[in-house]
């Protein structure tokens, strides 16, 4: 028992001081003690004498104490051999521990940047690479200290229960991103103001963290066998030394309360459980069974350790405890507490019965679980709630989220009202929340404001209010249901003017946060992706990936700009609308960096690499889900101001564009790092056409009056204009000629302002629409804009001199323009020999213009002189020539038109390579161009030379060979613009000495699915395709349920996310059926998750291990829901419920990828209370999210659902109508007063024709509008309504006396009613399908019916007052009555029956 006092003891102080936890381990494992000094000879004994005599005994001293310290590790022949994992464990470490060394070397030096100037745009491109390169290196800490927190939690357990491969992962991770921070922290040093020396206590950080980094590699090596608290002891050094590094950085956690709170919080488990384990003990002292008493201590010691965890982890990720990453972790600790401290209570249950010992341990461990819940409860409301919006926060989002559910929920009344009370609390909140804050506010107009609004509110809450009083006491009349929607819709826009600041707030810091996460979740995937590059073996997806991450890597600097912008300005809208418009922008590059990563993960051969690699796309791909999301719906709160955004964009940069010019005539300007004279040329030709492309939409959409695609295109415009000014601006700085320099900035100028004119001009079109002198200013504008941009683009270093050879070519071509040529000056023979040397010189040149047209400006303008000087020379021998040859004169100068033309041609082609490399087809029209000059020479020189037979075919087929050499110098680029297939056929056409292997390589390659021709292989191919796309699927459900089963559930996951992401993919394809299909599909899907997150709710308590197939069938029903939610969307009428749909789609998508994960936590770990309560909170948010879904699909129904009400109410009216005869034919129906059937006689006629108006409609309403459907049902309903009214006070007004015509009567149009309700329900079927479509004739049909019936009924009215007509009247209704019911039984074969009387 003193043993376990010990131990106890031991415990106790582990959680009090985690640093005595190696005292426990080494007591375990090295039993250490001092040296002893003493004797060790015994005292002699004598015995009796061998055979052999007395024995001869010697006498002296042993020598004197010898010590030796021997240190070091254990011999590896004494350690147990390493299994495979950790030897690829050890290998991961080895290679990591390179990278760090690497890392430490690169870090004694800071980046060596070349001078910069002092305009403006310097100034802000440091200030953004400063932003960038914190943004980036605070991502990269974040996974530094994530993959240490997962280290620690990975080597919690025995060595044979480690997942290695999951511990090489994570240090993988933190290699990869302390090779990527040491990059980032160099070149941020160089930036950073170093008067202080913060830069050189930046570098000092980070050399600190990576030797942390090393010591923490070096002690989790499995050969190694450290001490446990040597692990914890390097990780804690990584958390220190990353918060020391980030507030070098100036990016320190801000909110300091939120991390002595979580410290506190993580004590205060360590003191729970040390309590828990005082309570265990004295369990152990009371059992009976040395071995359940083991049990207990061992419990109890695992107790101890993870909770020493806890506080080490918390310790490791406080300073970035804003990561999700970091938090994922830290949770992931203390549910590995919380599981320990039931396998304790376990162990103590059974090793006594003692109930009042059992009670004690409960107790603790109630407060253990207790604080656990507290601490993690504090970090998630970090990760959900980040800083708090204001006081109005809860109460707006509930009112926007009911009204929206009030506005889906037409056509079912009895939600609405039950919508509604939730409404009228909210308000209510918000409303008292206004005038306490009015009461409290010291500014008297501030509190009047609040005084006023809350007054609105409240107003529009009372309206509200009588309308949904309304709606329940009439839940079938439509208009009261429209009343109460119209009443939401006002207090919403009271609510959104009473607390809009503070909705566009909370949406706009949502998109921050997205853009933060989104932007590091990018920066993470693109490290793993450069870490996984070595041992990826498929070169094509690793240059897939490389591109992708370059695209990525492109777009980041954006985002992080935009999120840094509007984090410093919360109240400026433009700085809102820069981060709108960089997450939509981020959004596809991002997308297509998943699909690469993951095409990639499966081709690298390092297990670690391939894990790190996959976790970072599905953490990107969750992140960009999310940033779709907040994006959409910041966009909608920021409003339609693109316009005065991009106004104010443009101005700046005219301003920057000035600072410049300035800079220029100071001869301070200099380029940006990564600027050259070439590159910003190229961006600046390129630019130029897409700020003309986006300035024509600009000019369309404002012609057409529509603002949104105005606003989008004044935004694309502006974003264009950007970066043309910053391709001018690295012209101007890279050129060496100041006037030159000033002329490009100028002619920048000059477009930036024409651009801000056009944009205004724009915005005027749009607020007075149709005004010609506007449309006409608007014109002119443009036009100068556009010339504005040739001036600009011909600024360009070797434009002008491209220009000056065409100018030199047109002056020289106007010799050909004069009546009578000049008299020849030499003979014909040497005029012919000028022509040929001339001809094979322009030729020449020709050639050099196409090559130099893909090299530098200063060989372009080279070669255009050489080539303007070469035609001028050419042109004077052909003229010469044409001297020589009266007959055909007049065609030799054709001919030189000709070649002047082509010449000028070629040049205009080269510029417009020159200027933009990658335009479409600019290469091919280059070499088409210079061809046109080389036969046209051939042409010419074929009509003016006389030479012998085959001398002209030879030089011509020369100078066609030259024209074409430089070709073979780039094969790779277009000649011409047949496809591929047509060059096939070309080369057999023109190669007829093809070897037959070629030849047969051929007819196999056409043989294939590739061409189209082949038809008879198609249905093969197709057949083939589809039995693989089979295959693959069921293989794909197949590892999805297997790995479910583990809890694996990234692939679902990935599969959700990208189903969210298709919905909004471009153009949805050509829609084969009607809304109404899709809806019933969409109802179908969303039912059936609904039903499964049921089950999951039932299974998370009684059978958690099914949970991965459950999970799995979601994934599959969320993938056919949002495909069939993208195609529903795109049918849907108005737009705006289609825009609805695919928002309640995605919400749902979000609700099941929670579901999803938690569903995989809890498989993990079935007994985990905190999983099993998540996956049930997150079951019900998606049940809820399903509810929103059929909402918003039966808001896009609304004619169907108005003919379902309809014929509810047709229903209602039959009923009533039959009970109506039942008394007419007991003699029962009466009149109240002296009134006749001539008194009703004409509201019957006149009703009964309204009733046919609303037939026709109806009939029309199928294949029109839902909206149209709705009302014509709507209609109908309410006629046939009055029409029974009035025929029944008819047939009261007769008297019981005469109680047959009554029932005639009555049911006549109770026939009536019959029909309409066959009618409405035909209507509901045909509603959207084609006029072909068997639903039509149905239709038509019912329509006829319901007019003979309607006939019916008047002949009815018209025989009432006469007697004589009364029995065949009634006879009539029989035999029309046996008609209809003949047709409906047999409606295939409608004229088959013939009745005879």
């Amino acid at each position: 028992m003193l043993e376990l006092n010990t131990k106890t003891e031991l415990l106790i102080k582990i959680l009090k001081n985690p640093r005595t936890l190696s005292t426990i381990l080494q007591q375990q494992f090295n039993r250490v003690g001092r040296v002893e000094h003493g004797s060790v000879a015994l005292p002699g004994i004598i015995r009796s004498g061998s055979i052999g005599g007395p024995d001869t005994f010697n006498v002296g001293t042993m020598p004197s104490a010898q010590q030796q310290i021997t240190t070091g590790q254990m011999h590896r022949g004494h350690m147990p051999p390493l299994s495979l994992a950790q030897q690829a464990l050890m290998g991961t470490i080895n290679s990591s521990v390179q990278a760090v060394q690497q890392a430490q070397t690169d870090l004694r030096y800071v980046d060596n940047l070349p001078p910069l100037g002092h305009d403006l745009a310097s100034r802000v491109w440091v200030q953004n690479k400063v932003d960038e390169s914190k943004h980036e290196i605070h991502s990269q800490v974040d996974a530094i200290t994530a993959g240490t927190a997962s280290v620690v939690n990975l080597t919690a357990g025995e060595p044979t229960e480690t997942d290695y491969t999951a511990v090489g992962c994570a240090i993988t991770t933190i290699s990869s991103n302390l090779t990527e921070m040491s990059k980032g922290v160099k070149l941020l040093a160089a930036l950073m103001d170093d008067e202080v020396g913060s830069g050189h206590k930046l570098m000092g950080a980070a050399r600190m963290l990576a030797g942390a980094v090393s010591d923490l590699l070096s002690s989790v090596e499995p050969a190694a066998a450290e001490p446990r608290q040597t692990v914890l002891t390097a990780a804690g050094s990584i958390g220190q030394a990353s918060g020391d590094l980030l507030r070098h950085m100036g990016e320190g956690e801000t909110d300091e309360n939120f991390q002595d709170t979580l410290m506190n919080l993580a004590k205060a488990v360590a003191n729970a459980a040390a309590m828990l384990v005082l309570k265990a003990k004295n369990v152990a002292q009371v059992a009976e069974d040395t071995i359940l008493q083991n049990r207990v201590i061992a419990a109890a010691t695992q107790c101890a350790l993870s909770t020493s965890q806890l506080v080490a982890c918390t310790k490791v990720v406080s300073p970035t405890i804003s990561s999700p990453v970091c938090q994922e972790q830290l949770v992931e600790a203390g549910k590995l507490v919380d599981r320990s401290v039931e396998t304790c209570v376990k162990a103590c249950r059974s090793a006594s019965d003692d109930g009042e010992l059992l009670k004690q341990v409960g107790a603790a461990a109630g407060v253990v679980s207790q604080a656990l819940s507290d601490l993690l409860q504090h970090v998630r409301h970090y990760a959900s709630c980040g800083e708090p919006i204001g006081r109005y926060d809860q109460a707006t989002d509930t009112i926007m989220n009911v009204t929206e559910n009030i506005f889906t929920s037409m056509g079912d009344a009895g939600e609405m009202v039950r919508q509604a009370r939730v409404l009228a609390q909210a308000t209510s909140d918000l409303v008292n929340a206004m005038r306490s804050d009015a009461e409290a506010e010291v500014d008297v107009d501030n509190s009047k404001k609040l005084l006023a609004a809350a007054k609105l509110l409240a107003d529009a809450t009372a309206r509200m209010v009588e309308a949904a009083k309304g709606a329940a006491a009439y839940p079938e009349n439509e208009d009261q249901q429209q009343r109460l929607r119209e009443a939401a819709e006002g207090l919403r826009v009271a609510t959104n003017a009473a607390a809009q600041n503070a909705i566009k707030k909370k949406l706009v810091n949502r998109l921050e946060i997205a853009a933060k996460q989104a932007a590091a979740a990018a920066t993470q995937t693109i490290a793993a992706a450069q870490n996984a590059a070595a041992s990826n073996k498929n070169t094509i997806s690793h240059q897939q990936l490389v591109h992708s991450c370059k695209a990525v890597a492109d777009s980041i600097p954006q985002l992080v700009q935009g999120m840094r912008s509007s984090q410093a300005q919360p109240e400026e809208l433009g700085a809102q609308l820069t981060l709108i418009m960089a997450s939509q922008t981020f959004l596809q590059p991002g997308s297509k960096m998943v699909t690469s990563a993951k095409s990639a993960v499966p081709t690298v051969a390092d297990q670690a690499a391939a894990m790190q690699l996959g976790q970072c796309a599905k953490n990107l791909a969750t992140c960009l889900a999310e940033l779709r999301t907040a994006t959409l719906k910041a966009h909608d709160a920021c409003g339609p101001l693109e316009i005065d955004s991009a106004l104010k964009t443009v101005q700046t940069l005219k301003s920057e564009l000035q600072d410049a010019k300035m800079s220029v005539i100071d001869g301070q300007l200099k380029p940006l790092p990564g600027e050259s004279l070439e590159k910003c040329a190229q961006d600046l030709g390129s630019t130029s056409k897409a700020v003309g492309s986006s300035m024509a939409q600009l000019l369309t959409c404002a012609a057409q009056g529509n603002e949104h695609y105005t606003g989008v295109a004044a935004r694309e415009t502006a974003q264009a204009l950007r970066t043309l000014a910053q391709a001018a601006r690295g012209v101007s700085a890279s050129t060496k000629e100041p006037q030159a320099a000033a002329a490009m900035l100028d002619s920048a100028q000059c477009v930036m302002e024409g651009s801000a004119m056009l944009i205004h001009e724009a915005h005027q079109a749009l607020v007075h629409p149709g005004d010609a002198e506007s449309q006409q200013r608007l014109a002119q504008v443009a036009k100068a804009v556009s010339h504005s941009l040739n001036n600009c683009v011909n600024c360009l270093p070797g434009q002008k001199d491209v220009d000056m050879a065409l100018r030199s070519i047109g002056e020289a071509s106007k010799k050909l323009l004069v009546d009578i040529l000049p008299p020849c000056s030499k003979a014909f023979q040497e005029a012919q020999s000028d022509l040929n040397h001339t001809a094979a010189e322009l030729n020449h040149s020709a050639g050099e213009v196409v090559h130099s047209s893909r090299g530098s400006s200063s060989q372009l303008a080279t070669a255009s002189g050489k080539f303007s000087q070469d035609f001028d020379e050419f042109l004077d021998a052909g003229i010469e020539m044409a001297g020589h040859t009266q007959d055909d004169q007049i065609q030799v100068i054709g001919n030189l038109k000709n070649i002047s033309m082509a010449s000028s041609k070629l040049l205009l082609a080269a510029k417009s390579l020159s200027v933009d490399p990658g335009a479409a087809n600019a290469k091919n029209l280059l070499a088409v161009a210079a061809r046109a000059v080389t036969e046209s020479i051939n042409q010419l020189i074929t009509l003016c030379t006389q030479q012998a037979a085959g001398q002209k075919e030879c030089d011509n087929a020369l100078r066609e060979l030259e024209a074409v050499r430089g070709l073979l110098d780039n094969p790779n680029e277009p000649v011409n613009e047949l496809s591929y297939f047509e060059c096939i056929e070309s080369v057999m056409e023109n190669s007829k000495t093809l070897s037959e292997s070629a030849l047969q390589m051929l007819y196999a390659a056409k043989e294939g699915g590739g061409n189209p021709k082949a038809c008879h292989t198609h249905d093969a191919i197709s057949e083939a395709a589809q039995l693989m796309k089979e295959a693959v699927d069921d293989i794909m459900v197949t590892l999805n349920e297997a790995a479910s089963e583990g809890g694996m559930v990234g692939g679902m996951v990935e599969s959700i996310a990208e189903a969210m992401g298709r919905l909004d993919e471009g153009t949805p394809p050509e829609p084969e059926g009607s809304f109404v299909d899709y809806q019933t599909t969409m109802v179908k899907c969303s039912k059936a998750i609904a039903i499964t997150a049921q089950e999951m709710m039932t299974k998370s308590i009684t059978c958690p291990e099914e949970l991965g197939g459950l999970a799995s069938q979601v994934t599959v029903d969320y993938g056919q829901l949002a495909h069939q939610g993208r195609l529903a969307a795109a049918t849907a009428e108005p737009e705006e419920v289609g825009y609805q749909i695919k928002t309640r789609v995605h919400e749902l998508g979000h609700g099941c990828i929670y579901m999803v994960q938690k569903a995989g936590a809890l498989q993990l770990s079935p007994t985990d209370s905190f999983s099993k309560r998540e996956l049930i909170e997150c079951a019900r948010a998606v049940t809820e999210k399903v509810s929103l879904v059929l909402s918003a699909l039966q808001a896009g129904n609304k004619g169907t659902q108005a003919c379902i009400t309809a014929a509810s109410a047709v229903s209602g009216i039959i009923a009533d109508l039959d009970t109506t005869i039942m008394f007419a034919s007991a003699g029962t129906l009466s009149p109240e007063n002296e009134e006749s059937f001539a008194d009703h006689r004409e509201s019957i006629l006149k009703t009964a024709k309204a009733l046919v108006e609303d037939t026709k409609l109806l009939v029309a309403g199928a294949a029109s509008s839902q909206e149209k459907l709705a009302q014509a049902a709507q209609s109908s309903a309410k006629t046939i309504t009055q029409l029974t009214e009035v025929v029944k006070l008819g047939a009261t007004s007769m008297g019981s006396e005469d109680p047959e015509t009554q029932v005639v009567l009555i049911n006549a149009v109770r026939d009536v009613a019959k029909a309409l309700a066959e009618l409405i329900s035909a209507t509901k079927c045909a509603a959207g399908k084609p006029a072909d479509d068997s639903s039509m004739y149905q239709l038509k049909s019912a329509a006829k019916v319901m007019v003979t019936n309607v006939t019916s009924l008047l002949k009815t009215v018209k025989a009432v007052e006469d007697e004589a007509t009364r029995g065949t009247r009634a006879l009539e209704a029989t035999i029309e009555c046996i008609k209809q019911e003949l047709t409906v039984r047999a409606p295939h074969r409608p004229n088959r029956f013939l009745i005879v009387f």
